[in-house]
Formats: structure tokens, C-alpha cells, sequence
């Protein structure tokens, strides 16, 4: 196998770095942040990747497998068959035929048990062909210790993921949007704190959850402790005025009211809010717990908000992540972010799509926070 580290400002370019060089059947072995030796100061994300060397062939084709058994045979050849042509003929033909026969058996055992496990983990029947469609590419390429990784490799190429934009004077109006008890509250105020400390942008809140009781006393302690100026809109016509105030701000989140996808009437209001103002970036927010038919009744009766991103919250609570690629597939929608706990504002990340398919499989894994 070639191994080879990549270093770059993002995992996304690392990533891509890889793959030009590597090409698609590169695995990821491992990542990490570090600091740039020039800059110390600056943290760049290095991957180590590997990929198999491709086999030599000739009339036909010869498997890794082949090349390696023929050169531990060759090395007896000399001394135990030099006089015999005939016997090294017959004894290689036979011990390479066995010896390929019971590591493509293996092979097809672990990939029978990779994808079984996928369907534990509630990837979709749909899903998985997908997988196994890209996986029949890297047949010469398979060995018994390296199949979980080609398949966690093309299950991440089907996640669609989009990076979250905090360029700093953009005016940025940003919605969250979603059913009741998905957690947007929180996530507003984890992003608004990581754009303020992190990005250091001048952020300003609005909120029109003026129904929920205490959602209002939530979000203002909140910002008084973060020194983030928030609004309250009671009125849609209110919208367009307050959004001036905030002109002069980098990025604003809005926070809207928890609506059930069934109670046509009560989206109606949030849109009504949100139509009398330019908003540049609308997000849906859904809980990864919720069942697979929950999840495509709420994504198709919140279109009307014309979301552009997922973001998949409470993915420490999901026993299982399966239903992440299956709605993305389904969709074509890309995911934004992964919150993973009530902490604010560690407790969200940026998605990845490697990340997220280590997450299917192993449902623990290292995240790169935002």
C-alpha cells in the first residue's frame, strides 16, 4: 500500500489534495489538526491515506493476492523443483488457485457481514446497493483486512455536506427552522457564540419564539452573558424594521418558533415572519433520534421555508445515525452541522463526510469542531 500525509487549511481541501493525487480509491487513515511549522500559531488539518498499488497484468488479470503467494513460491523454486518444470507448473497453478479461492471467499464473508452491519445500523436497502454498486471498482483491489474501509470510503462519497459561511461584513441573515423540541434555541446560540469568539464577528440574535414560555428569558440570558445583542419580533411587519437595526452587523441568526410539520396553519406564521425580510440562508434542523418516515414527512412539509441545509441534532441521543445518509440520498440536501449535547458551543460540529460515515459504523468518533 502507498501511504501519504496531506496537509491543508480545511479537511475538505485536505481531502481533495488526496484524492487528485491518490485518486478515489484513497482511504483515509487517520486525521488530525496540527500546527503550521512556519505559523504555530495557525492550525492546519493533516490525513494520512493510503492506497493499494494496482496489480500487474498481462493476458489475464492478476490480483495482489496472486503477485504475493507467486513470489513466496518462487523463492523454493530453485532448490526443491529446479529439475522438474512440469512439477513447478502444476504445484503453482494449484497452490495460487487455492490460495485465491480462500481469500475471495473470505473477501465476499466480510463484505456480506460489512453490509449487514450497515443495515443494523439503518442505512436503507437503497443506500446500500448504492455502496456495493461503487465497491464492484476496487474488486482487484479487496483484501479480507481492508474491505471496511473501501465500504466506509463510498458511503461517505454518497453524504453530501456545505460549509457554513462567516465571511465578516456580509450582512448574513441566517434561519433556523424545524419541528418542536429539535433544539434550534441551542444551536442558535452555539453558532452565534463560536461566529462572535471564534470568528469574531459582530452577531446579532432575533428571535419570534414568542409563544414557547420561557423561550424569550432563554435567549436573553444568553446573550447578556455573551454581550450579543438580540431583538424580539411579535408582528411580521416588525421584521423589516428590526433587521436595519442589525445592518450593520456581520451575521444575524434568527430564531424561530418549534412548529409541528402537521399544523399547516402555524408554518404558515413562521413563513409570514420570514417572507417580509431577505433571508440569505434558511436551515432545517432535525432531530437524528426521530424515525426514518418522521424525518421525509418533516423535510417535505418544510419546504415551503426553501432550506438550502440540514443540520442533525442530538446525535448523542440516536442509538443509531443510518437515517443521516438516508435522508441526504433521498433529498439531495446537503448537511451543515452535527450537534452532539446541550453544552454551548462545543457541543457542535462541522460535518464531514468521512466523519459522518465513521459515525454510521462506529456510532463514536472524532469530530473537527467548527
Amino acid at each position: 500500500m502507498q501511504v501519504k500525509k496531506f496537509t491543508a487549511q480545511s479537511l475538505s481541501e485536505a481531502t481533495r489534495q488526496m484524492k487528485n493525487e491518490l485518486g478515489y480509491e484513497a482511504v483515509i487513515l487517520s486525521t488530525r489538526v496540527v500546527n503550521d511549522k512556519k505559523h504555530p500559531a495557525i492550525k492546519l488539518y493533516e490525513i494520512t491515506a493510503g492506497v493499494d498499488e494496482v496489480p500487474q497484468t498481462n493476458n489475464t488479470q492478476t490480483s495482489s493476492a496472486h503477485k504475493t503467494f507467486l513470489e513466496e513460491l518462487a523463492k523454493i523454486s530453485d532448490t526443491v523443483y529446479k529439475k522438474n518444470p512440469a512439477r513447478i507448473k502444476e504445484v503453482y497453478g494449484k497452490a495460487v488457485e487455492e490460495k485465491v479461492k480462500a481469500s475471495e471467499e473470505t473477501i465476499e464473508k466480510k463484505l456480506k457481514a460489512v453490509f449487514h452491519q450497515l443495515a443494523d445500523k439503518e442505512v436503507q436497502k437503497s443506500v446500500i446497493v448504492s455502496v456495493m454498486d461503487q465497491m464492484k471498482r476496487y474488486k482487484n483491489f479487496l483484501q479480507p483486512d481492508n474491505v471496511e474501509n473501501y465500504v466506509k470510503n463510498c458511503l461517505s462519497s454518497l453524504i453530501l455536506t456545505k460549509n457554513f459561511d462567516v465571511t465578516p461584513k456580509k450582512n448574513k441573515v441566517v434561519a433556523l427552522v424545524g419541528p418542536t423540541g429539535v433544539g434550534k434555541t441551542t444551536t442558535i446560540a452555539k453558532l452565534a457564540l463560536i461566529a462572535k469568539i471564534i470568528h469574531k464577528l459582530d452577531v446579532g440574535l432575533i428571535s419570534i419564539d414568542t409563544f414557547r414560555l420561557g423561550a424569550i428569558d432563554q435567549l436573553q440570558s444568553f446573550a447578556d452573558v455573551s454581550h450579543i445583542d438580540l431583538l424580539v419580533a411579535y408582528k411580521p411587519e416588525e421584521m423589516p424594521a428590526l433587521l436595519k437595526k442589525f445592518s450593520k452587523k456581520d451575521i444575524v441568526f434568527i430564531d424561530t418558533v418549534g412548529r409541528s410539520q402537521n399544523k399547516a396553519e402555524q408554518l404558515k406564521l413562521n413563513k409570514d415572519f420570514l417572507s417580509t425580510i431577505k433571508v440569505d440562508e434558511t436551515l432545517l434542523v432535525l432531530n437524528t433520534s426521530s424515525s426514518y418516515r418522521t424525518l421525509v414527512d418533516v423535510v417535505n412539509k418544510f419546504k415551503a421555508f426553501n432550506y438550502s441545509g440540514f443540520i442533525f441534532s442530538k446525535v448523542d441521543e440516536a442509538p443509531v445515525h443510518g437515517n443521516i445518509v438516508n435522508l441526504i440520498t433521498k433529498t439531495g440536501i446537503p448537511v451543515s452541522f452535527i450537534t452532539n449535547g446541550q453544552v454551548i458551543p462545543d457541543d457542535i460540529l462541522a460535518a464531514h463526510s468521512e466523519n459522518i460515515s465513521n459515525m454510521i459504523f462506529n456510532r463514536s468518533c472524532i469530530f473537527i469542531h467548527i
